[in-house]
């Protein structure tokens, strides 16, 4: 059953950023995952994911690099479906936290402004679509304020100049990601694009943090798993073809 499921995929293509890609931080260093989520649901169904994801990517580069363009020039149907799937959207709503220490109290625009945000997401999706390609979004996992303040934040700029910026509430850090979140499900709807939901088990989980590793926001090998068992509920509601 799930093979039929699969098959409607066919060539799947992921654009994607660090946390796809199998990256993860541990004391305070980029380690690659060798049980990401990617390669358990490759060992687990038998297919293989061109894996496009970038550390550090966002849609706003994507979209500037023409790399679905790319994509498109490259790859021919053949009579075989094709599908793209987009996991992105953590790195575009961040900011330059060495700009925002320096002026905290002026107001500051992250990576990819939301309304570019979603108008970029929007037109990649469409592009796709209108060649013939099958897409999916995942939404975002989420973000610990506090450990990301602490350990990336602190670590780039001067933390209590960017606390001026938040107005002592850290928590505006997952808020603002929530915009990006919110965004990615509405580009979906509107181009009726299938959602993959890997933030709700995330969320369910009141010890959740224990899947995340020291910053916050890149989830460890366990939260990898979580992932991947997020993917396998989406394939499993599928129906079968």
């Amino acid at each position: 059953m799930n093979g039929a499921r699969i098959e409607t995929f066919g060539n799947i293509t992921l654009f994607g950023d660090s946390i796809p890609k199998g990256y993860t931080t541990k004391n305070g260093k980029i380690e690659k995952i060798g049980t990401d989520a990617v390669s358990l649901l490759e060992r687990k169904y038998g297919f293989s994911v061109d894996n496009r994801s970038v550390y550090g990517q966002t849609v706003g580069r994507l979209y500037a690099r023409r790399a679905v363009d790319r994509y498109l020039e490259e790859e021919t149907a053949g009579g075989t479906p094709r599908t793209v799937v987009f996991c992105l959207g953590g790195n575009d709503a961040d900011y330059d936290w060495a700009a925002v220490a320096a002026r905290p109290d002026a107001p500051h625009e992250p990576k990819t402004p939301l309304p570019e945000f979603k108008r970029e997401l929007n037109e990649l999706v469409r592009k796709l679509k209108n060649a013939g390609v099958k897409v999916a979004l995942t939404n975002l996992p989420p973000v610990d304020s506090s450990r990301f303040f602490e350990r990336v934040i602190c670590r780039a700029a001067d933390g209590e100049r960017v606390l001026r910026f938040f107005n002592g509430d850290v928590t505006n850090i997952n808020r603002h990601q929530e915009t990006y979140n919110l965004a990615v499900i509405e580009t979906a709807v509107r181009n009726e694009c299938r959602v993959i939901d890997i933030r709700t088990p995330f969320l369910m989980q009141i010890d959740y943090l224990r899947n995340y590793s020291d910053d916050g926001i890149h989830p460890n090998a366990a939260g990898h798993k979580v992932i991947a068992e997020s993917v396998e509920s989406f394939i499993d509601a599928l129906p079968a073809t």
